[in-house]
Formats: C-alpha cells, sequence, structure tokens
C-alpha cells in the first residue's frame, strides 16, 4: 500500500512531464536572444542555458520507464511548443491601445517568429530527442542483455546519446531557419551556422556530462528504489 502524502513513481514520471514541457517552451523563448559570450568563436542563442535539460530529464525517463514513455513525451512536448508559439505570432497581430505602443513593439521583437522559425523549432526539438531517447534504450537493451550495466556505462550512453542528440537538434534548426537560401529576411553565413552549431553542442555536452553523475544517476536510482518498493508491497 502507497504510504499517505509519500511520492509514488507515478508522481515522479507527472513532475518529470511537466517539468520536460516547461523547459520545453522555455527553451523557444529564450532562444529570441543570440549569444556569443564576447568572441565569434562561440555563438549560440539563449535557449541553450536550459537546453540541457530536456536531454536530462527524458535520459532519466527512458531510463526508468521505456522509449516510448519518452517518445511520447517528446511529442506532447512538441505539439505544445508548436501551439504557444503560433498563439504568440497571434498576439503580436492583434491591435492593442495606444498607450501600450512601446510594450506592444516589444512583445512583437520577442515572439514575432515567422512560420519557417516555427517549424524549423519545432522539427529540431522533436528529431533531436527523438534521436537521443532511441540511442539511450536501445544502449540500455544491449548492455541490460549482456549483464553488463553499471554506472560509468551509463554515464557513457547519457553522454554519448546527448551529443548525437543535441548535434541533430542544432544543425537542423540552424539550417532550416537560417540557411542562407533566400527564404527570409534573417539568415546567417554557413560558417556562422556551423560555428552556432558545434560550440551549442559542446557546451552542451559539458553541461550533461558534469550533470549527470550528480542528478540523472542518483534520480534514476531513487525513482528505481520506489518502483521496486511497490512492486514489492
Amino acid at each position: 500500500m502507497k504510504g499517505k502524502g509519500r511520492l509514488s513513481s507515478g508522481d515522479c514520471l507527472i513532475g518529470l512531464s511537466v517539468i520536460y514541457v516547461v523547459i520545453a517552451v522555455t527553451m523557444n523563448i529564450f532562444c529570441m536572444k543570440a549569444l556569443s559570450f564576447g568572441t565569434s568563436i562561440i555563438l549560440c542563442d539563449g535557449g541553450l542555458l536550459i537546453s540541457w535539460g530536456v536531454f536530462l530529464v527524458s535520459n532519466v525517463i527512458t531510463e526508468v520507464w521505456d522509449e516510448r514513455t519518452s517518445v511520447v513525451l517528446v511529442s506532447f512536448a512538441a505539439v505544445v511548443s508548436f501551439i504557444v508559439m503560433l498563439l504568440a505570432r497571434l498576439i503580436v497581430l492583434i491591435p492593442t491601445l495606444p498607450e501600450y505602443k512601446e510594450q506592444a513593439d516589444a512583445f512583437a521583437l520577442i515572439f514575432s517568429n515567422g512560420p519557417r522559425t516555427i517549424i524549423a523549432s519545432v522539427a529540431a526539438f522533436w528529431v533531436g530527442n527523438f534521436v537521443n531517447v532511441h540511442i539511450i534504450y536501445k544502449f540500455r537493451m544491449k548492455l541490460e542483455r549482456r549483464n553488463a550495466d553499471n554506472r560509468f556505462l551509463f554515464f557513457l550512453r547519457a553522454a554519448f546519446s546527448t551529443l548525437v542528440g543535441q548535434l541533430v537538434d542544432n544543425a537542423l534548426f540552424m539550417v532550416l531557419a537560417f540557411a542562407p537560401i533566400g527564404l527570409s529576411v534573417y539568415e546567417m553565413a554557413w560558417h556562422d551556422i556551423l560555428t552556432a552549431v558545434l560550440s551549442g553542442t559542446v557546451i552542451e555536452l559539458v553541461v550533461e556530462a558534469c550533470l549527470v553523475p550528480f542528478i540523472t544517476m542518483p534520480l534514476v536510482r531513487w525513482i528505481k528504489n520506489k518502483k521496486a518498493m511497490e512492486a514489492a508491497a
């Protein structure tokens, strides 16, 4: 019997799902500010500051539950992000009172994503996160069949899946949204796109690698122990 007032593994899944969706939506808002850190070598956007969070959470869910659960969550977050961006675009188009023109202009400057940017953002998010989930789950299944799973191997597969997933996400978004092919006003040179993709991926990988031993792995063990206790009760 589940203890009154105690968190269950189902509660953990709900909490992680909420965190995942909130980060996914917020990422698309923060990415409207470009970051350079004072150098042309590192080019990225504000979404970088929290983008590692979606990979961390999906890694936990994939490790504790399964690939299908993570894919459903990724798809749901992508749909919610798409709806939020469409609503923001609609709000930009609705007229405002004259005395609030400055606020309206500032809002429009931040949330006036065009169709190209919206589609690129949602597509890159879904594909990149799907790749991450698929890789870490396949490695998990292979290691479990060989009874070779341990903390170090979990660290390696979490870091590798994040590396590939973030690389796909960043590359797909930058190419779809900013490739210099004459589809929109805001486009970038190919060398700037490459710099942004590589620098963003490296930073996200380093952050993820630092957090896996201190957040991802302890959280996975804690939830797995909770599930085991529930199964035995």
